[in-house]
């Protein structure tokens, strides 16, 4: 049985501004191999994140990653009250 069940997920450049998620070439790796070229990506300022191949398990997220799942869900968050809570849309000025 392979140790290899890594896969290193990332974003390429500015958070902000881009979205296409790459997988790295080599995956799957081993997860020493795996969070040693996380730390290099996420060094760059870059999302990236480590998830199993087979479950649904992440082992590391960059600041980047977990910053960009907050202004997601915040955002999300306040889609839904603007549409279903009345009066939100004006008290938020």
């Amino acid at each position: 049985m392979s140790k290899k069940v890594w896969n290193l997920m990332y974003v390429v450049g500015n958070p902000a501004m881009f979205t296409r998620v790459t997988a790295n070439a080599d995956n799957p790796l081993s997860r020493a191999e795996a969070l040693a070229a996380a730390e290099t990506v996420a060094s760059n300022g870059w999302r990236v994140w480590v998830e199993h191949r087979d479950r649904p398990e992440r082992i590391f997220e960059s600041q980047a990653e977990k910053d960009h799942k907050a202004a997601h869900v915040a955002k999300r968050l306040i889609d839904f009250a603007e549409a279903n809570v009345p009066g939100y849309s004006a008290a938020r000025g």
